[in-house]
């Protein structure tokens, strides 16, 4: 035991004395006692390594800058979180990581400095590797927290504003609190082995080391605390020891400051270097299995490697300058064994980067650099303070690019606040000078001061209604042409403007307002009732042909920005539906056409209207999934619905709209009339009943405007099959159910019917001149009117007598004397 006792002093010694490089080390990751260095100091790692070594020997500047330093201890700590999967910004650290979702990292909110390895805050650049140098110092994040001038210190020295502590304790507390612990606890189970290991070398040589050796002096010292570092091992006294004024943790050190914290802060060299070794062979040790090997030490490892210094565990404190080297003949005794790896893991990667690409761009790099480009957070509510409407009508109206700016944004926050009521919000209707500035606004940039000239009104022309599909294929088949984003068509940005905003962005921010401020119910009369609102939005929709193709009528805006003004209009529109009513002088013709238009171009296309399975096929939804109608058609069936419910809009409808369109829609409409089995199967669920209720709602308002000719080709147009789908209808809603279920089918039973009846009469129904009661009343007959005079019909269900007199037996219907009538009278054959 003597003579391995002599051994580990002579290397010991041995190692102090040869001159320490720069590089890497074998030493465990994060606290771990560096080879050659001096177990007597646990607290080795938090000092430069120059001041471990002697006084005389110590180089006058740090081996390593700042900056060096700072990058070292950056890679450490993105290669930490990476093992963490979760990964560090790149923008952060400087350091490419494919791996990194901008989107749903946890560090997506800080904001990158200037430089690598740095973020902003309050306008300056904290250093993460010097911010972590002055807490550490401190004793951590925890005795920063209990010291009560802790963070101003901190503060002061980044020259940052108190408001800006919060933040700065999250974003340490994010990045650096987890290393720190990572960091605490591995410096502590170092503390822990070595301390074991001197506690067994010392107690098995005591009696040879103390015959041999009188003079060495035994560990008498008192111990040492770090700051929430557990209790450090006794050290005993030498020449490289630090003086106390610079041991962590002691009372009377003075304040650190920022340059005294960077260059005298934790050398992270050597422990960081071990960073990627240790986790790689944490994996590897998960992987495989581990067999134990005994070796002679002098047989792996060279005498006096660094090492070997590693493993023996030295009794003799630093020894001075006068100490020399032991002599081959001392160096007797069994050699030491170790465990290794039984297997070790070698894997070749090809020098080849591995790039993402769809036709040449590299997608992920565009993301993320979209992600870097939208990094500032958005301003907080209360930024604004108090906001003065007659500015802000001023702002619009002066035009400026960036007065529009501040307006527009203001204004689409405030249209989307709410009262202290569910029905109220913003209350334009105080504000009527900012709405027509709004529209003024969307009028010059649109169109420039050019009139407005409509087309003249012809009921008998057949004009072809552009569908909404139709622009989609078209917007489809430029978008996806080679060097499309090359071509300058209609609608793109002018260079001239320079950084101004595009004019189509404007108008799209204004329909956005509008459509913000049609949600609350207490906006919704002022709204309908403002007629200029509908004239400039469906002017802004109109579509114009040009060279055998269509092209919005605003020089200004392209056709995917017409796509979305048109639905969000039809959107505007079916929320201010119910209080919008036509009149005499206020709601042109050409408007109302426009309106019809609008809402046919959802509806007519062939290949849409179809029955509901076809929609949902037509969709690629599994009949298993989540079977919802065509919500664009929905919305245009509503729109129409409610216009139409009114028969003073219904009037203006039939003088503004031709005949062939009026026929084109309700051709559409039977198309999309549940038919097959498993058509009537959706029916049974609630949104597809709404749905189909809709149709039959649209197909009786047509009715009610068709004039008398349209009413007779809709009862003799076989091919069109209207009244056979429409009795197939009722037989399987009402005869095939049972009398629990018919009550869910009863409203729309009854809406057939009565839409039966109206094109049976083959009557005007805006005649009034044939008896003193209107037949514009609600419900066809005059039962609901008080008259009781039989109901006549021509016996257009005549061929149904069977299917009919089952229907008249249903309770619900005789307990309706007006359905009950109406169906009588369709079914009866007079002769």
């Amino acid at each position: 035991m003597a003579a391995l006792t002599a051994v580990g002093q002579a290397r010991t010694a041995q190692g102090n004395m040869r001159p320490s490089n720069g590089g890497g080390n074998s030493g465990s990751f994060l606290g771990g006692i560096p080879p050659g260095h001096n177990n007597n100091f646990q607290n080795q790692p938090l000092f430069e390594r120059s001041m471990s070594q002697n006084p005389a020997t110590r180089p006058n500047q740090p081996s390593n800058t700042f900056k060096e330093k700072s990058n070292s201890f950056i890679l450490s700590l993105a290669t930490v979180f990476a093992k963490r999967n979760q990964p560090l910004p790149p923008a952060l650290t400087g350091i490419p990581t494919p791996s990194y979702d901008p989107i749903n990292s946890p560090f997506k909110d800080i904001e990158p400095g200037s430089e690598h390895g740095s973020f902003r805050l309050a306008g300056k650049d904290i250093n993460i590797f010097h911010l972590w140098t002055l807490i550490w110092h401190r004793g951590g994040m925890g005795n920063v927290g209990k010291d009560n001038n802790g963070w101003s210190a901190i503060l002061q020295t980044f020259d940052i504003p108190d408001a800006a502590l919060p933040t700065l304790v999250q974003i340490y507390s994010k990045i650096l609190l987890p290393f720190e612990s990572m960091y605490r606890q591995n410096l502590m189970e170092q503390q822990k082995k070595a301390q074991a290991m001197r506690q067994a070398a010392v107690s098995s040589s005591a009696p040879s080391a103390t015959s041999q050796h009188p003079s060495t002096p035994t560990n008498t010292m008192p111990q040492q605390r770090g700051p929430g570092m557990g209790i450090l091992p006794s050290s005993q006294p030498s020449s490289s020891v630090p003086p106390p004024s610079m041991q962590i943790g002691n009372p009377s050190m003075p304040p650190i400051d920022g340059s005294s914290a960077i260059l005298d802060g934790p050398t992270l060299d050597q422990d960081l270097q071990g960073l990627k070794r240790k986790l790689e062979q944490e994996e590897e040790m998960k992987r495989t299995r581990q067999k134990t090997a005994s070796e002679t030490v002098d047989s792996v490892l060279p005498v006096g490697s660094a090492s070997d210094q590693a493993f023996v565990s030295p009794t003799n404190a630093n020894p001075g300058p006068t100490t020399q080297a032991p002599t081959p003949a001392t160096m007797t005794g069994q050699p030491r064994t170790r465990q290794e790896l039984s297997r070790r893991k070698i894997e070749y990667k090809p020098l080849v980067r591995d790039i993402e690409t769809y036709g040449g761009r590299d997608l992920k790099q565009i993301e993320l650099e979209l992600h870097n480009s939208n990094r500032r957070p958005l301003r907080d509510i209360n930024d604004w303070g108090t906001i003065d409407i007659d500015a802000l009508t001023l702002s619009i109206r002066s035009k400026l690019a960036t007065e529009l700016s501040y307006a527009l944004t203001t204004l689409t926050l405030l249209s989307t606040m709410k009262g202290q009521t569910p029905t109220s919000g913003f209350p334009i209707n105080n504000c009527p000078d900012l709405l027509e500035e709004v529209l003024d606004l969307v009028e010059d940039l649109a169109f420039d001061d050019v009139v407005d000239f409509p087309e003249p009104i012809n009921l008998q022309d057949d004009p072809h209604i552009v569908t909404n599909r139709e622009l989609v294929d078209i917007v489809y088949e430029l978008e996806t042409q080679p060097f499309a984003v090359l071509e300058r068509r209609q609608g793109a940005k002018n260079l001239d403007i320079g950084p101004r905003q595009r004019p189509a962005n404007l108008i799209l921010t204004v329909t956005n307002i509008i459509r913000n401020l049609s949600l609350f119910g207490d906006n919704v009369p002022f709204l309908a009732n403002q007629h200029r609102i509908f004239h400039v939005l469906l002017r802004v929709c109109g579509i114009s042909r040009k060279d055998s193709s269509y092209v919005p009528t605003s020089p200004v805006l392209s056709l995917t920005d017409c796509l979305t003004i048109r639905k969000d209009v039809l959107y505007i529109l079916s929320l201010l539906a119910p209080g919008f009513r036509f009149s005499e002088g206020t709601t042109p013709l050409y408007t109302v056409r426009r309106i019809f238009h609008l809402i046919a171009s959802y509806l007519v296309d062939p290949a849409e209207a179809v029955s509901p399975v076809a929609c949902v096929q037509l969709a690629g939804v599994p009949l298993g999934g989540s079977l919802k109608p065509p919500s664009l058609a929905d919305v245009a069936l509503e729109v129409f619905t409610r216009l139409a419910h009114s028969d003073g809009n219904r009037l203006f409808f039939s003088k503004a709209v031709s005949q062939p369109s009026l026929w084109c829609l309700f051709v559409a409409l039977v198309h999309r009339l549940p038919l097959q089995d498993l058509d009537f199967q959706l029916t049974l669920r609630e949104v597809w009943l709404s749905y189909v209720q809709k149709v039959v709602m649209g197909l009786y308002t047509l009715g009610f405007i068709f004039p008398p000719e349209l009413k007779a080709k809709a009862k003799a147009d076989r091919s069109l099959g209207y009244k056979n789908v429409m009795m197939r209808i009722i037989q399987k809603l009402f005869v095939q159910n049972n009398a629990e279920s018919r009550q869910f089918f009863a409203i729309v039973v009854r809406r057939i019917i009565e839409t039966l009846k109206i094109i049976d009469d083959a009557e005007d129904s805006f005649d009034n001149t044939k008896g003193v009661v209107s037949t514009l009343s609600f419900g066809m007959g005059y039962g609901e009117v008080g008259e009781n005079d039989i109901e006549r019909g021509t016996g257009l269900l005549g061929g149904y007598t069977d299917i009919g007199w089952d229907i008249l037996l249903c309770r619900e219907v005789q307990h309706d004397e007006v359905m009950f009538s109406e169906l009588e009278s369709l079914i009866r054959v007079e002769y």
